[in-house]
């Protein structure tokens, strides 16, 4: 991206038996790069997001938000690097990712990374790996949801965080909701 360019990519991995998705960027000065990506597998599916976010020059962002659900034997895994070079000071790189397990079966590997070789920024990442949560679920069943109904609703949010604030955030969510449905 070059000096002050803004670019917002948004993926949604779903439905194919494998699916790898790759995406390198360098930044400019200044320049803002937002990454959004839904994994949905089920079955034996193995699905994959690889980034490498470069900020070459000062007062560069990005922000990458990866949300993954897999159920059965499926695999979803996220390799991601934001390399920080040498003068790139003011930067701001942020990635988040999360992964929901629906069955013991099912496998999610992280690897966010950070590498800075500049003063002066501001950077974060985070992973976690976990299954719904069992005290929302009885608190939606005590107020009258089906417990399908409450796993639809919470997984439905969950997916829901990686298209806020996209141009097209309805078609996105209704497409990742759709994929949802298939494989529940």
């Amino acid at each position: 991206l070059a000096a002050g360019a803004r670019f917002d990519l948004r993926v949604l991995g779903a439905g194919a038996s494998a699916c790898r998705i790759v995406v390198r960027a360098t930044l400019g000065a200044g320049a803002e790069f937002t990454l959004g990506a839904a994994q949905l597998a089920s079955g034996t599916q193995t699905v994959e997001i690889v980034t490498h976010v470069h900020h070459t020059a000062p007062d560069a962002v990005s922000r990458q938000v990866v949300r993954s659900v897999a159920g059965g034997q499926a695999t979803v895994n996220y390799l991601g690097k934001v390399l920080v070079a040498k003068g790139a000071d003011g930067t701001d790189g942020e990635q988040s990712v999360r992964a929901m397990l629906l069955d013991r079966t099912a496998s999610a590997n992280a690897r966010p990374e950070l590498e800075i070789h500049a003063d002066d920024v501001k950077c974060a990442h985070g992973c976690a790996v976990g299954e719904l949560d069992a005290g929302a679920l009885f608190y939606m069943a005590q107020r009258g949801l089906p417990p399908e109904t409450a796993k639809r609703l919470m997984l439905q949010a969950f997916v829901a965080e990686a298209f806020t604030g996209a141009a097209d955030e309805e078609l996105l969510q209704a497409r990742a909701i759709a994929a949802l449905e298939a494989m529940l």
